[in-house]
């Protein structure tokens, strides 16, 4: 197995300036501005890695939940862990998504929005309503040609439906397959159609089905069997890959079926399945149950007929194809056909930097509970004084309670990945489950993980279990982060040393050696330095790291080393307290000083002019998170460097509160997304090339990103992606 993997990652190696020839030679053709390409599909299209399509019908029509939600997040694992990307797609907020989150995979099948099972005919009416749109095998496939990939895997094909001799019921999947260049992987046609007919049809289409394995028979869904012989039959995904190429190469307009069998030990119940089918015909006959919603309908009632004995059966096919579709997937872009069977469309990537933005600090599982709002006055927490009054801290609340990876590190990293920079994580994660899902959460969304750590038996992942009142605000929280502190020194500089990044970002969760090898590496590097002072307690962290290097003497003027910081009120307090007690500053302004300036700035309490004015000469650039109050920012004059600027950044309103916890993380990843993909804004030092008002545009933009995360149940809205910082 590694062996094979060597050999396809030197074959994608030696046909990668090929594939930069091709893009180039086709760059005339312009990407469609629908098209919202998650960031790790983006870059192993443009690196000609392999990339499976998976469709989203089967998660809001084809399964109940939360099976669904569950069989495509393990569908995505299998194809990775086959050797290919996985890139599931739907159609949200108007645009065409190929690579989701976990959220919108939530959005599709938890049944709380209404779905809409969009074909080809449908796309353009769900794209202009921005409706929530699940993509059929017809639109999958549609979808996948445009972005340039060329294998899909899903359950099954449509066909022609049991008397379409009258009613004309044949599936567009069919005229789909005769004119988008994709290779469908599939268990065959679904038994309830007319399979000969299908078949029939697929030949008059001019698309070669081949039925892949040991048998020539064409298999029928949850049967190996079908009495039909396919046109061709083929063992080895090298094969089929060569098929495909070969198509390719003749300029040909027409998609593939992979027929794949369902697994033996899940084709014993087929006898049983087949008698729930029929059964279930009769039915839809009887009740009228025509058209797109004849299929979901069969395939419930053959669920609830079978005990579950065909979802299971579903699932395991749809698993088995996806293995298949990634190690074809995989041959093919081993012979530089990745996106060379998609002969019509390009891939045009985005431009981004080659450094990347380094984020180092706290990866954590959140596990968020929130108290029902809709409860009674006398029920309802009094969240102020919740932990004083025993009687109710003692007893339970009506709520909801969500799980899903956090950590302020992870949150920023991931804020500023899906808005596009080129992220990467610098983090501890213990040797357990939480760690184990931590890691391939940030897989599955595409992020560097090569510089995760895991420090040994006995260090526990960390985990943040917060409390939130009815009202979305924070009430209490325990938070278990000793693994931390176990970030190696070492790990750091072997990121640096890799990586050469242009910015980095470290909060107050590591160590003070690690803080301090932060900033000397990235001074060495010439890297803009922000830090997360993460919380009260720890926010001083940062003064100590630079204490000690004061100390040291490896550097005159530590002033220069960290280029902004992030905290908000209270931490701005704390640090400015300490930096006096540790001779890092000089002393505090004048009241004279702080109230002239205050005249200009009402709004601001007079403390933080203080407080900030205190921090200057030690970090210039200070953007302080004011939460309802919006942020206060302080940095140089571009005609003085020595004399600060303070404003006032205005707040936005969310129009819903569901979790304030990961607002703050959210604006700073948007700050430093700007920051990296707008290289001209930091200097060759690392310093910020900034004026006031380009500073004040990215805290504005990136508040409007701390404002869907307020809006979201997810610490770090699952709805970023890089146009969310150009909306108005």
């Amino acid at each position: 197995m590694h062996i094979c993997k060597l050999r396809l990652s030197a074959a994608w190696t030696l046909r990668r300036a090929e594939l930069s020839q091709r893009r180039l030679l086709s760059s005339a053709r312009k990407q469609s501005p629908l098209l919202n390409i998650a960031p790790r599909v983006r870059e192993a299209l443009s690196n000609g890695e392999p990339v499976v399509a998976l469709e989203s019908t089967i998660i809001s029509h084809g399964m109940p939940y939360p099976q669904n939600v569950e069989t495509a997040r393990e569908v995505e694992q299998i194809v990775a862990a086959s050797g290919s990307i996985p890139a599931t797609i739907a159609l949200i907020d108007g645009r065409i998504h190929v690579g989701l989150s976990d959220g919108d995979l939530l959005r599709l099948g938890n049944g709380r929005e209404t779905v809409v099972k969009a074909s080809r005919r449908d796309m353009a009416a769900v794209l202009s309503q921005r409706l929530l749109g699940a993509t059929t095998v017809s639109g999958t496939m549609l979808a996948a040609h445009m972005a340039g990939i060329s294998v899909f895997a899903t359950g099954g094909i449509g066909g022609v439906h049991r008397g379409a001799e009258d009613t004309m019921d044949v599936s567009a999947d069919l005229t789909e397959l005769g004119r988008t260049p994709v290779a469908v992987v599939c268990a065959g046609a679904k038994s309830i159609l007319d399979l000969p007919k299908t078949l029939e049809y697929l030949e008059t289409q001019g698309v070669p089905v081949v039925a892949f394995g040991d048998s020539n028979e064409f298999p029928a869904f949850f049967s190996q069997h079908s009495g039909l012989q396919a046109p061709w039959k083929l063992q080895r995904a090298e094969q089929v890959a060569q098929l495909l190429k070969t198509n390719a190469e003749l300029g040909l307009q027409n998609g593939v079926v992979v027929a794949v069998p369902i697994p033996e030990e899940h084709a014993k119940a087929s006898v049983d399945i087949e008698q729930a089918i029929e059964a279930a015909l009769r039915e839809s006959e009887r009740l009228g149950v025509k058209g797109k919603e004849a299929t979901p309908f069969l395939l419930k009632r053959v669920v609830e007929r079978t005990g579950g004995a065909s979802l299971l059966a579903n699932i395991a096919l749809v698993k088995n194809n996806a293995r298949i579709a990634s190690q074809i997937a995989a041959s093919l872009a081993s012979m530089g056909g990745s996106q060379g069977f998609s002969t019509t469309a390009s891939y045009s990537p985005e431009t981004r930097t080659d450094q990347p933005l380094l984020v180092i600090g706290c990866a954590a599982i959140d596990i968020t509970s929130r108290v029902d709002p809709n409860q009674s006055a006398e029920s309802a927490i009094p969240e102020v004084d919740l932990l004083r009054q025993t009687k109710l801290a003692a007893t339970s609340h009506p709520g909801t309670v969500f799980t899903s990876v956090g950590g302020v590190a992870q949150n920023i990293a991931r804020a500023a990945h899906l808005l596009g920079a080129n992220t990467v994580l610098v983090a501890s994660l213990g040797q357990d489950a939480h760690g184990t899902a931590v890691a391939a959460d940030l897989n599955r969304m595409g992020m560097d993980t090569r510089f995760l750590q895991y420090p040994g038996s006995g260090a526990r992942t960390a985990i943040y279990n917060a409390l939130h009142g009815p009202n979305g605000d924070l009430v209490a929280a325990v938070a278990d982060m000793h693994i931390n502190g176990l970030l190696s020194p070492q790990q750091i500089e072997e990121a640096f040393s890799s990586l050469r990044p242009r910015a980095v970002c470290v909060d107050a969760n590591v160590s003070t050696p690690a803080i301090v090898t932060t900033l000397m590496q990235a001074r060495e590097s010439g890297a803009c330095v922000v830090f997360e002072p993460t919380s009260v307690p720890k926010c001083t962290n940062v003064l100590s790291a630079l204490l000690v290097i004061k100390h040291s003497h490896a550097v005159a003027d530590v002033s220069s080393l960290v280029h902004m910081i992030t905290p908000n009120s209270l931490e701005l307090q704390r640090m400015s307290e300490a930096a006096l007690e540790l001779a890092l500053v000089e002393g505090v302004p004048t009241a004279a000083t702080v109230s002239e300036i205050a005249k200009f700035h009402y709004s601001l309490d007079a403390s933080v002019i203080r407080n900030l004015l205190t921090l200057f000469p030690l970090f210039p650039t200070v953007v302080v998170k004011l939460g309802e109050q919006g942020a206060a920012v302080i940095s140089p004059s571009p005609r003085n460097a020595t004399r600060p600027i303070i404003r006032h950044i205005q707040p936005l309103k969310p129009s819903l509160v569901e979790n304030s916890s990961g607002a703050g993380d959210s604006l700073v990843g948007a700050i430093l997304a700007q920051l990296h993909t707008r290289s001209e804004l930091v200097s060759p030092d690392g310093s910020l090339s900034l004026a006031p008002q380009e500073l004040d545009t990215i805290v504005s933009r990136a508040q409007r990103v701390a404002i869907m995360a307020i809006e979201s149940m997810h610490t770090v809205s699952d709805r970023l992606n890089p146009d969310a910082l150009n909306k108005d």
